[in-house]
């Protein structure tokens, strides 16, 4: 059987024709992403996929979504789409439609990874296959976090919002941070700092400059390679402020292994394997021995919410 996987974040529409394969993971095909600020809506990008399929698409489909799947209409938080949940089966001639949050297939995902696709960055090394709480959060255009839950051979995700817990900042700077980011959107919570924006916040504190959301590559490009020091230390700032996140919500969810997926966080693991992420991830008090046996990996799979959505559709239709 095949179906249509999709991965709809802030940024981009991604979209596969994935072969369900019962007893083994999906095989997901050529990928084709969309800009979603190019399309007025998320019709428009389906019959932009359509097209350049050649036409013709399976009847079936998965698709992670950034946001909450909750209430009749899904609107994004990064972007101007709104999807209707009851209606849209209908409006894409499809039979069977599965909708699940993004991270929540990102975990999916994960859960059908071989250790081909992860990379050990600190703390002990993951048992392969092992029972238990799995932390998985990456950064994008905004925080992803799930939760994954593998006992006895049975594999649930619980979709979260954590990335929206208000920041906790750890010294005199990042408190300064907080307040500016407070003062311009009422509230800062987690993902204002630790995203691919946050580094846009960090970089106008630090004295950077404003600069173009819709150019923050470029930002990110000249942090990475050093060629803008201000911008280097904004993602210096950056990776400690999300190393004490994941700490935090790894308390939370009593997970020990967490993994970190996204193309950011595979272009910064360098920094990601370095002091300060792991400082700060393990920096919690009278729990810093715990943290400091959290296996912490990095997923090095080029798109896990196209395979994950279809892994979910598979788990709950075709297996």
């Amino acid at each position: 059987m095949k179906i249509v996987t999709g991965d709809i974040g802030g940024t981009h529409a991604r979209f596969a024709v994935a072969e369900l394969r019962p007893g083994r993971p999906p095989l997901v095909g050529p990928m084709h992403k969309y800009r979603t600020r190019e399309h007025s809506d998320f019709a428009s990008a389906w019959a932009a996929f359509e097209r350049d399929n050649g036409g013709s698409l399976p009847d079936a489909a998965s698709l992670g979504i950034a946001t909450a799947i909750e209430g009749d209409v899904l609107r994004f938080a990064n972007n101007d789409w709104a999807i209707n949940r009851w209606t849209l089966d209908r409006e894409l001639g499809l039979s069977r439609l599965l909708l699940l949050n993004d991270f929540g297939a990102v975990a999916n995902a994960v859960s059908a990874m071989g250790p081909d696709s992860l990379e050990h960055l600190c703390g002990p090394q993951a048992e392969p296959d092992a029972d238990g709480v799995t932390t998985v959060l990456g950064p994008g255009t905004g925080l992803g976090v799930s939760l994954l839950l593998q006992r006895e051979g049975r594999v649930e995700v619980v979709e979260t919002e954590a990335a929206h817990i208000a920041f906790a900042p750890q010294d005199e700077e990042e408190e300064a941070i907080e307040r500016a980011v407070r003062s311009r959107y009422g509230r800062c919570s987690i993902e204002r700092i630790a995203s691919g924006p946050g580094l846009l916040e960090i970089y106008a504190f630090l004295g950077g400059g404003a600069w173009d959301v819709l150019d923050a590559g470029t930002l990110w490009a000249a942090a990475i390679d050093g060629t803008d020091p201000i911008a280097c230390r904004a993602l210096d700032m950056l990776v400690g402020c999300f190393g004490a996140a994941a700490g935090d919500i790894c308390l939370a969810h009593g997970s020990m292994r967490v993994v970190v997926t996204g193309g950011l966080a595979n272009r910064m693991k360098e920094r990601l394997r370095s002091p300060l992420f792991h400082d700060r991830f393990s920096a919690k008090g009278r729990y810093r021995a715990r943290q400091q046996r959290v296996a912490i990996q990095l997923s090095t799979y080029d798109e896990p919410g196209l395979l994950g959505a279809a892994v979910a559709f598979q788990r709950s239709f075709a297996d």
